[in-house]
């Protein structure tokens, strides 16, 4: 069940976890001095930055092996040109 808060705009989550994981987010928060929920939601951020960080070198990765079909591209085309170039086309 998820409630939204108006005023803060935060979601109450309602988890489980392991005894283990309990213990260190608690001592986590003390040493951190912030929130359980601070500490979590910290790092559900850094995760989904490195997701995101994976992804756009998966796609630079791609490009690079297919550079060889790029070749013939002019490096000044823009997006605007290209869907003037389409409409032009139409």
């Amino acid at each position: 069940m998820k409630l939204k808060n108006q005023k803060t705009n935060k979601v109450r989550k309602n988890i489980t976890l392991s005894k283990e994981a309990e213990e260190k987010l608690k001592e986590l928060a003390r040493i951190e001095n912030k929130s359980q929920s601070e500490l979590i939601e910290k790092l559900i951020e850094n995760v989904y930055k490195e997701i995101e960080k994976k992804k756009k070198l998966e796609a630079l990765k791609r490009i690079v092996e297919n550079r060889k079909y790029f070749k013939e591209i002019d490096p000044n085309l823009t997006i605007q040109k290209i869907k003037e170039q389409m409409e032009s086309e139409l």
